[in-house]
């Protein structure tokens, strides 16, 4: 193998790597899936952490197991600007998203296979999911009974792969729904839901474009003005194409397509009847489409954000070590948020009925996933400023971070006669930090939390991704219902800190130092493999747990008629 030279970090030409740290050098082109999960080709000679060499002292060092020399090597490519690699992701493909589709084709043509795969013994799953899955195992036979309205629009199955994985659910439900021959009934007076078909999501992005080729040539502040008195909450999107959407798209669909079905008013008038939407977005961004349909519809949506958090009880939540009861606001903000926005509620994004499903990412669970031993960084994020407990976040550790990446030869051996700061370390990497994807989730590998507050929704892939990577979520929302939450105990597999406590969050870190904290996180961690696989797309998890919960909202229809 060709030697590293000191001053380029070369790599070896004409290889293949599955990159990984933690991997001894002269391993690394043995490295499998189990790794990383991102893979890396060079077919020349490339300069390893980047297009030229730093002209200052610190350079990068050749790779190793130390999380010390990791961040120097980051920290030389942020200040070279050294981050033109090509990247090709592996998972999720669509061919992965389309194996819980086969999972339903293959059960629709052997009905005395069974249904779900659940294991009783599963430690994640709350009484009532206990309770639901032993109806399940007494009776297999009593599936929801869904009549699809009409066949999705030809463009739509053209959009399909335009929106990518990550905005693929729309698509995604309507799969497992009009596959499963177990679930499908070709006459609406047997359903107890009509489903609607649709590509919001696809049209939407088209029209984003036009909107903002139109405003570059108009009014380039007008969408942000209208953005912050309409949408209310720190989303993006342009509020006159949210608008535009719900009443050209959505409301077309209800007014001159669907309620032209006889099937529709069959529907709308039987109690014991309801309709489906898959959405990405809550009802607080469609909202004449939500205000049409009301409780008549349950949403299958993305937009986890709802009381329900505050509805916990103050054990629920991580305190400041020493304070016998919960730090309490001075400024009069009953929902102990970061800032008026996390406060809103109305209109809600979810109703009861609805179901929050996860974010489709592109992680997976794998061997390293579950690997412990090695993660010496207490906790780590990195992330936007696009909400205002990031902002938060970021000034309350902007100065101990500037320590962690001083590479200084006197810090260094001072940090290294410390072996408690090496193994604790705390990694709150600032929104100008860009870390590469393989980077970040290097990092995450290490790291034993990964800290997650509310982005521009409180539900996002953050959350799925930490899980993916072994690490134990830190959630810090007001706000957040997570996916499943009547089912899944996410205090199982998750801390959780109220937004208030924040500038608290260094000393609240303190208490997960040592023994007695490693046990804490271990606790916590062991059932993430469980988790991973009731959240992965790729498997049964997510579409067995959808149905399920289906199921028992058509059993509470049919006793409520």
């Amino acid at each position: 193998m060709t030697p590293l030279d000191s001053n380029h970090c070369l790599l070896p030409p004409d290889v293949t790597l599955w990159l990984s740290w933690p991997v001894p050098w002269e391993h690394t082109e043995l490295m499998g899936h189990d790794g990383l999960g991102v893979r890396r080709s060079w077919t020349s000679t490339l300069v390893f952490c980047g297009a030229a060499a730093s002209q200052t002292d610190i350079r990068c060092p050749a790779p190793t197991n130390s999380t010390e020399d990791l961040l120097r090597c980051l920290d030389w490519r942020q200040r070279t600007g050294a981050t033109d690699f090509e990247e090709v992701s592996h998972t999720p493909t669509e061919a992965a998203d389309d194996a819980a589709v086969q999972y339903y084709k293959e059960i629709s043509s052997n009905r005395k296979r069974g249904w779900l795969k659940f294991d009783l013994q599963v430690t994640l799953f709350t009484d009532e999911m206990l309770g639901v899955l032993k109806s399940w195992t007494e009776d297999r036979t009593a599936m929801p009974q869904v009549y699809v309205l009409g066949d999705i629009e030809l463009a739509c199955k053209y959009m399909e792969e335009s929106v990518g994985f990550r905005y693929s659910m729309e698509h995604w439900v309507h799969q497992v729904i009009s596959s499963n021959a177990a679930m499908m009934v070709t006459d609406v007076q047997d359903a107890d839901f009509v489903f609607l078909p649709h590509c919001a999501t696809g049209v939407f992005m088209h029209m984003v474009v036009e909107d903002d080729l139109r405003r570059q040539r108009q009014a380039p502040n007008s969408s942000r003005q209208v953005a912050e008195t309409y949408l209310g909450y720190e989303g993006s999107l342009p509020a006159s194409t949210v608008l535009r959407l719900d009443t050209s798209y959505f409301m077309h669909k209800v007014q001159k397509i669907w309620q032209q079905a006889p099937e529709y008013w069959h529907c709308w008038k039987r109690a014991s009847c309801k309709f489906l939407i898959a959405s990405i977005y809550g009802r607080h961004v469609w909202r004449r489409l939500a205000a049409h349909f009301g409780e008549k519809t349950v949403f299958i949506t993305h937009g986890g954000m709802s009381p329900w958090l505050r509805e916990q009880p103050d054990s629920y939540f991580l305190k400041i070590p020493g304070d016998a009861t919960p730090w309490l606001p001075s400024d009069g903000n009953t929902c102990r948020a970061s800032c008026a926005l996390h406060c809103q509620m109305e209109p809600p994004a979810i109703l009861p009925q609805d179901i929050v499903l996860p974010w489709v990412i592109a992680f997976e669970w794998t061997q390293r996933a579950g690997m412990y031993r090695n993660r010496d960084i207490l906790a780590f994020y990195s992330g936007t400023r696009n909400s205002c407990s990031r902002q938060i976040l970021h000034e309350v550790f902007g100065e101990q971070f500037e320590s962690e990446m001083n590479f200084e030869e006197n810090v260094r051996r001072e940090r290294s006669a410390k072996t408690d700061v090496l193994k604790d370390r705390v990694l709150i990497f600032p929104p100008t930090f860009r870390l590469r994807q393989q980077d970040w989730s290097e990092l995450a590998f290490r790291s034993k939390l990964c800290i997650c507050p509310d982005g521009d929704s409180p539900n996002t892939g953050r959350l799925i991704e930490v899980i993916m990577h072994g690490c134990v979520p830190l959630i810090i929302s007001n706000r957040l219902q997570p996916p499943f939450h009547q089912l899944f105990d996410w205090s199982k597999v998750a801390f959780f800190m109220r937004e208030d406590a924040l500038p608290h969050l260094p000393r609240i870190l303190e208490q997960f130092k040592g023994p007695e904290g490693d046990r804490r996180i271990r606790q916590k961690r062991h059932r993430l493999g469980e988790m991973s696989h009731l959240l992965d797309y790729s498997r049964d998890g997510v579409a067995s747990t959808l149905l399920l919960t289906l199921r028992e909202q058509a059993f509470d229809l049919r006793e409520a008629s």
